[in-house]
């Protein structure tokens, strides 16, 4: 499947970092138009139409959100870029199809292409909602201490309570929960990571594979930058999200 894109970004580097990536890991998807200023940024979506938009938030004309109220045409995938994850939430009622955390992960980015791909054969089969509109009522159909997982066994809620961490395993997560029981969900750690540290504080994506409960950390490592879990599991913590770490440590 051949797909299009419009890359916005208010700085030339962000654009040229997007590229980059698309052009050396993503294959078919051509990039049909670029700019740094959102006024052109509304022209060329309408004119041109694309399958995808990469739409930065933090603009200085208007934000990525001001810009989408003015858009008579939204027949597109969108993606945000951000370096800011408090934005996650407002993303999804804006009803993106997904966000990207700067500096952008390669994977990151291949994931989020590889849905949109997935997502739109099963709209061309009438099988199922796109993928945030499934992301959109879970977060809004559930309480607060539930989550909805899809697994090979069906539809279970789960108290998020109960969940120690996740683990990435390729297009699956792997959930670990309290009495060593363990659950592989159909949904993407990505999905997690929007439904669960998006909205909850005690969530907190740790590394590209994991996401943690921070009320099941037992004790952190710093010479060797891992945390250790409630049952015993040893989870690494990356450079890019040390920082943010720390920060929930000194609280």
């Amino acid at each position: 499947m051949f797909l299009t894109a419009v890359i916005v970004d208010d700085e030339q580097k962000g654009i040229d970092g997007i590229s980059i990536l698309i052009n050396r890991y993503v294959k078919d998807l051509r990039i049909i138009g670029c700019t740094t200023i959102a006024s052109d940024a509304i022209k060329m979506i309408e004119n041109y139409k694309p399958d995808i938009v990469f739409l930065d938030i933090n603009m200085p004309e208007m934000n990525g959100f001001e810009l989408l109220d003015k858009l008579e045409w939204r027949d597109f995938n969108l993606v945000f870029t951000t370096a800011h994850e408090e934005y996650a939430l407002k993303a999804i009622k804006a009803k993106a199809f997904d966000y990207l955390l700067k500096p952008i992960d390669h994977e990151d980015l291949s994931e989020t292409i590889n849905r949109i791909k997935n997502n739109r054969i099963k709209n061309e089969k009438n099988n199922s909602l796109s993928d945030y509109e499934n992301l959109f009522k879970n977060i809004n159909s559930e309480a607060k201490d539930k989550i909805l997982v899809i697994s090979k066994a069906g539809i279970e809620s789960l108290d998020i309570t109960e969940i120690i961490c996740l683990e990435s395993q390729s297009n699956y997560t792997k959930i670990y929960l309290n009495n060593s029981q363990t659950i592989i969900s159909t949904k993407t750690l990505k999905e997690f990571d929007i439904m669960l540290c998006a909205t909850d504080q005690n969530f907190m994506r740790v590394h590209h594979s994991y996401i943690i409960n921070l009320q099941k950390v037992a004790r952190f490592l710093p010479g060797q930058d891992n945390v250790i879990m409630s049952d015993n599991q040893k989870i690494p913590v990356s450079k890019r999200r040390k920082e943010q770490f720390f920060k929930w440590l000194s609280v």
